[in-house]
């Protein structure tokens, strides 16, 4: 009985989660409370131009209306970024299996200043190795002629330092951004360690709107009840 009365007590408690969560900001609370590697923000995101690995050119401003999920790498990292890069990965089949693929972009950007071919060469690596679907994903660096630092004051400009230590190390932090679509950063997702479907919820609510989110809690609330009460 003691249990029984617990888990209505629990059901009771997501009911009124479902009731409460009206709005982005409601999510956004609930998602800090979830999961506390999320920092939601409302802000201009840093606007940029770069080059694929094949030269072609694209600018945030072309991204209007889609989601932006954004990260830096240093393309030379033997240990954080290809984590890093297999958690983007991750979150990109998340995305594309609810399908999203239409309305969201990832967008990779190295913050190497070496040579630019041997990083397009890099870049191109990347994409091999973690199956990234191209459909919705580009990997984005300085043209040749562009100052070496390029990318690197851009990481800047979104709150990341990629500092020198030695040749081919580069020491930073690790940031997953969410931009939407009018252009704002929208939140950051800190580390490594945070719930990939936190994320993928939460650009989720950006898309479709609040409603979705409460559909979401609402089946987890329906199937919490059928397992305790059968």
């Amino acid at each position: 009985m003691v249990r029984k009365n617990s888990s209505v007590f629990i059901l009771l408690m997501l009911v009124s989660l479902v009731s409460f969560a009206h709005s982005l900001e409601d999510v956004e609370n609930d998602l800090q409370e979830s999961g506390r590697y999320a920092q939601f923000v409302d802000q201009p995101a840093p606007a940029f131009s770069l080059a694929d690995a094949d030269g072609q050119v694209l600018s945030l401003s072309e991204l209007e209306r889609k989601v932006v999920i954004l990260n830096f790498v240093y393309t030379r990292c033997k240990e954080a970024c290809p984590l890093h890069m297999n958690l983007i990965a991750q979150i990109q089949d998340g995305i594309n299996e609810s399908s999203l693929r239409e309305d969201v972009m990832f967008i990779t950007i190295a913050t190497d200043t070496e040579d630019v071919p041997a990083t397009r060469r890099n870049m191109l690596a990347y994409g091999e190795n973690f199956d990234f679907d191209p459909q919705n994903w580009r990997f984005l660096y300085r043209s040749e002629g562009e100052h070496a630092e390029t990318t690197k004051q851009l990481a800047e400009a979104y709150g990341l330092n990629f500092a020198e230590a030695e040749e081919g190390v580069q020491l930073h932090g690790v940031v997953t951004h969410v931009i939407d679509q009018t252009g704002r950063m929208r939140a950051r997702f800190h580390g490594l360690k945070f719930e990939t479907e936190n994320l993928i919820t939460y650009v989720n609510t950006l898309v479709e709107g609040s409603d979705t989110y409460h559909q979401s809690v609402w089946h987890r609330v329906t199937r919490f009840f059928t397992q305790v009460f059968n």
